[in-house]
Order: C-alpha cells, then sequence, then structure tokens
C-alpha cells in the first residue's frame, strides 16, 4: 500500500504541540522604551510639574516627581534639574542625605596603642567650647550700664538740687550735691535693679533718659530769650531726663529692642544734635535760641528714625562707635579748619564752616554704615535669642514669625482645586507666619 506523501505531511503537522510560555518570564518592553530622547521628553515633563510642586511648597509630592525624573534621565538635562531640586527639597525638609559608607580600614595589630588618660568629658568640652564672640552680652556689661545710667541721672537730680541752695551761686550747691548723688547712684542703683533687667532693657531706659535731659534742658532755653540760667536749664533737663525715663521704661517692659538697636537710636540722635547745632551756624545773625530749636528737632529725629529703623537694620554697640567715629570725624574736621579762620567782621565763615561740617556729619555716617556693613553679622539680635527666624510664606510683602516684616518675593502658585474649580494661577501679595 501507498502512502501519499502529502498526506503524511499534513498529518504530521496536525500533531505538532505548540511550546508552552514561560510565566515567570519578564514582559517584553513596549515600542519606544529604549528611545532615550523620549525618555528625555519625560522627564522633562516631570522635573516640570515638581518645580511647581515646589514652588507652591508642596515637598512631598515634589520630590517623588523629581526622583521619577531622575530615574528616567539620570545623565540628562532634566536628571541634573532633578538632583539640584532634590537638594532643594531636602533642605526645606530638613532631611540630611546620609554618607555613603566606608570601606573597613584593616586593623594594624602593629600599630602603637593610645595611653593616653583618660579625661573628665565635662572637663574636656568645656575646654573645647569656643570663646564667645567680642560684642556678646555678659552680667557685667549690664552691671556696668546701670552704673553709668544711673550715675548721671542720680548726679543731674543733684546738681538740680543744689543748685536751689543758693540764689547768687547755684554752682556751690549743685557742683557738690550732684557728685554725691550721682556717685550713689552708681553704687547703689545695680543692686536696686538686681538681675530683673537684662543689657538691652537697661541701655533702653538708660538712653530714654539721656535723650529726655538733653531735649529738655534745651527747651528751658528757648523759653526766654535773654536771662536764662543754669538753673532753669538744670530744672529743664530733670523734668525731660525724668519723663524719657518714663518712656523708656515703658519701651524696656515690651523687650524688643536689640543693644544695637540702642545704640542706633543713640547714635542717630547724637547726630541729630550736633548736626541742629551745625545748621544752625548757617543762620545768621546767630541767635541762641535758634541753635537750641535745631538741636531739639534733630535730637527727636533721631530718635524717631531710629526707633523706626531699628528692627530692620543689623547694627551692635560696636559697629555703632564706629559709625559715631566716622561721622564724627567728618562732622569735626571743618571746626578745627574754622578755629584758624574765625573772623569776627564777616558771618561768611561761619556759614561756610557750618554747611562743611553738616555735610561732613553726613557723610561720615554714610561712609561709616558702608564700612561697616560686613561687620557682626547677624549678632543684633535680642538676648537669649539665637538668630532671627525666616520663615514667612513666599509672597511680595512677607511678615516673620519674629515680627519683621520685609519685602520678599514674587511668587506664582497654581490655585488649589478645593477653592476653584477651574484652573489658574495666583500670586500672593501678602504672607504672614506668627
Amino acid at each position: 500500500m501507498r502512502v501519499c506523501p502529502a498526506l503524511l505531511l499534513l498529518l504530521a503537522s496536525s500533531l505538532a504541540v505548540a511550546e508552552p510560555l514561560d510565566p515567570y518570564a519578564p514582559p517584553a518592553p513596549p515600542p519606544g522604551a529604549d528611545d532615550p530622547v523620549l525618555a528625555e521628553q519625560i522627564a522633562q515633563a516631570l522635573v516640570h510639574r515638581a518645580q511647581e510642586l515646589y514652588d507652591a511648597r508642596v515637598y512631598v509630592d515634589a520630590k517623588q516627581l523629581a526622583v521619577e525624573a531622575l530615574v528616567k534621565s539620570p545623565d540628562g538635562a532634566a536628571g541634573e534639574h532633578a538632583r539640584h531640586l532634590i537638594e532643594a527639597i531636602n533642605q526645606q525638609l530638613g532631611i540630611s542625605e546620609e554618607p555613603k559608607p566606608e570601606a573597613p580600614v584593616e586593623e594594624d595589630l602593629n600599630a602603637q596603642v593610645d595611653l593616653t588618660p583618660i579625661q573628665d568629658p565635662v572637663t574636656a568640652a568645656a575646654a573645647q567650647t569656643p570663646a564667645p564672640p567680642r560684642d556678646e552680652p555678659g552680667d557685667g556689661h549690664r552691671v556696668m550700664a546701670v552704673r553709668v545710667h544711673g550715675g548721671a541721672y542720680g548726679g543731674l537730680l543733684g546738681a538740680t538740687l543744689g543748685s536751689l541752695v543758693s540764689g547768687d551761686k547755684p554752682a556751690a550747691g549743685a557742683v557738690p550735691l550732684g557728685l554725691v548723688s550721682g556717685a550713689a547712684g552708681a553704687a547703689f542703683l545695680p543692686r536696686a535693679v538686681g538681675d530683673r533687667w537684662n543689657e538691652a532693657q537697661v541701655r533702653t531706659i538708660g538712653s530714654g533718659s539721656v535723650w529726655g535731659g538733653v531735649i529738655g534742658g534745651l527747651f528751658a532755653d528757648t523759653l526766654k530769650v535773654d536771662g536764662t540760667s543754669a538753673r532753669h536749664v538744670l530744672l529743664g533737663a530733670s523734668l525731660g531726663s525724668t519723663l524719657g525715663l518714663a518712656g523708656g521704661f515703658g519701651l524696656a517692659r515690651r523687650d524688643k529692642l536689640t543693644r544695637g538697636d540702642v545704640a542706633l537710636v543713640d547714635t542717630l540722635a547724637g547726630a541729630g544734635a550736633i548736626g541742629g547745632f551745625t545748621l544752625g551756624m548757617l543762620m545768621q545773625p546767630a541767635e541762641g535760641e535758634a541753635y537750641a530749636v535745631n538741636s531739639i528737632l534733630g535730637a527727636a529725629g533721631g530718635v524717631l528714625v531710629g526707633l523706626i529703623a531699628a528692627p530692620q537694620t543689623n547694627t551692635t554697640p560696636r559697629r555703632m562707635l564706629r559709625v559715631a567715629g566716622v561721622g564724627a570725624i567728618g562732622a569735626g574736621a571743618p571746626l578745627l579748619v574754622y578755629a584758624a579762620i574765625a573772623d569776627g567782621s564777616t558771618t561768611a565763615d561761619d556759614r561756610v564752616i557750618g554747611l562743611l561740617s553738616t555735610l561732613g556729619l553726613a557723610g561720615g555716617l554714610y561712609l561709616g554704615f558702608r564700612l561697616t556693613r560686613d561687620l557682626d553679622v547677624d549678632q543684633d539680635v535680642l538676648d537669649g535669642e539665637k538668630a532671627k527666624v525666616d520663615d514667612a510664606p513666599a509672597s511680595v510683602i512677607s511678615r516673620h514669625s519674629d515680627g519683621r516684616w520685609a519685602l520678599g518675593q514674587l511668587a506664582i502658585q497654581p490655585l488649589s482645586p478645593v477653592l476653584s474649580p477651574q484652573p489658574g494661577l495666583a500670586v500672593p501679595v501678602v504672607g504672614a507666619t506668627f
């Protein structure tokens, strides 16, 4: 019997069994998965969205998208952007990257054994503690401030009372009683104050007393055109100093001024008082009451400007001492020339020297601030504070939790879908943290 070959071939093909598939084999990659251009485009889209979430302060979701972008494009431009974005997000979240583990070091059995005696950990930590900054406040500074301001106020009151003892010779009673009361105030006031006030508060009260006394004494001089006596000036200074003391006490109770803030107020008030006298030289013929009025306005303006500008500036007593020194040199140099060229027959020299001295004072203050702009940075803080807190939200005008207002940044944020059903963008104008 003959069998047809075609029939055999058909029978063999019908009996063939397909090879089973491996259920654990990895799935086949989709078309275009290995395309680097497509991967870079996907990474760019992911990192762009991550940047938008970062600007909106949604840090966790932004980091997740940035990590996915870095996986898609580890060596591309999107990956580099993602790395910087992840570092910024970690800083905002307070996450520190763990250092890579170092390779184990084989122990050298021949190394010399450390025979250094064990030290007390408390003593060793104290020895390694760095020295405090030169401008850091201390109890000795506070006590010295109490002695200086207490002695000045006590001496002023004693001199005022002593001037009333003798009508013909006020100095006969003012000088000895002023010295005794000033010494008593410097000696006993620190014990009465104790540690209830820090140095910044003591300086605030003392500054109010000093400039209140200066303005009060000058004001007493302006009340009478002729015949103003030393007794009148002392009485006005005592009243003004007492009122200034009360005002300084009210500011000190709030405890919002630093030592540098008070130093700035003192510097600007002193510059205003001196500038009032130098401007008076331009007003001829000379009149004593006009000098006093100019100085009152200058000192009061300096106090006001200092109180407004102090919280917005970085000043310390050490910095303001240098600023005041440069300003004094600028104002005093023309006056030294005036002593050599003074001519009583004309007033032109008075006007020229007064103008030069006023310009020298303003220029000296500006130069002093410029030269010391990098001195004692971030040390203008309240006693007990570590640093100023910069935690205001992104907005044009920002308020930090420590009460400072400042110009912020222009930030564009996507609208929340909870607040607005329509997609859009928002620009915060005012943001605050309390």
